[in-house]
């Protein structure tokens, strides 16, 4: 099995970038192979929205986006982590997806959107400085959440029950949050 870890945190030893580690080992020990792709490290332009992708099938933007789409495609399972940037993905993040259309979606009958990545499942995991329950309540790592298992979805690609963890403007994740990872984790893997 192959996992892809996305990594759209800034922050190299920041919560998100510690769970994601943590994800990788635990992929590591369960026999899969795993890749970490840090999004901070690669050339990621903004879409300008020519379309050409959907007829070419690959964006004409030189950067790193072809070895991210490369690995998506390869991947059996994706675990995404997210901090929550007003109630939504980082930029950068938002900027890959934007990129990676044709990747996703096709065009099918009648121009409703067809999904290309079926078979796929993924995890997400997101984090918010506004602690809980308040950061779903509020919208924060909820929305966050409920924005990139949208992409998913209508690429195909199946989503577990989210990692969610508020109050990290005061507190670093602990044990407990690793914990419950290893289930997320336990659950993506069967």
């Amino acid at each position: 099995m192959n996992v892809l870890i996305i990594n759209s945190s800034p922050r190299r030893n920041g919560n998100i970038s510690r769970l994601l580690q943590h994800a990788a080992e635990r992929v590591v020990d369960a026999g899969a192979s795993c890749r970490v792709i840090n999004l901070y490290d690669k050339d990621i332009r903004n879409c300008i929205g020519c379309m050409e992708c959907r007829s070419r099938l690959s964006c004409p933007i030189p950067d790193d986006m072809p070895m991210i789409a490369d690995a998506i495609k390869s991947a059996d399972r994706i675990i995404i982590g997210a901090p929550c940037y007003w109630a939504n993905m980082p930029g950068i993040l938002k900027s890959m997806f934007d990129r990676l259309a044709y990747l996703f979606i096709s065009e099918g009958k009648y121009g409703i959107p067809s999904p290309r990545l079926k078979g796929r499942r993924a995890l997400i995991i997101s984090t918010a400085t506004t602690p809980m329950p308040w950061a779903r309540l509020f919208g924060q790592t909820s929305a966050t959440v409920k924005s990139i298992k949208r992409i998913f979805n209508m690429g195909g690609i199946s989503t577990i029950p989210a990692l969610q963890i508020g109050g990290t403007l005061n507190r670093n994740i602990d044990e407990k949050d690793f914990r419950k990872l290893n289930k997320k984790i336990s659950t993506l893997l069967r």
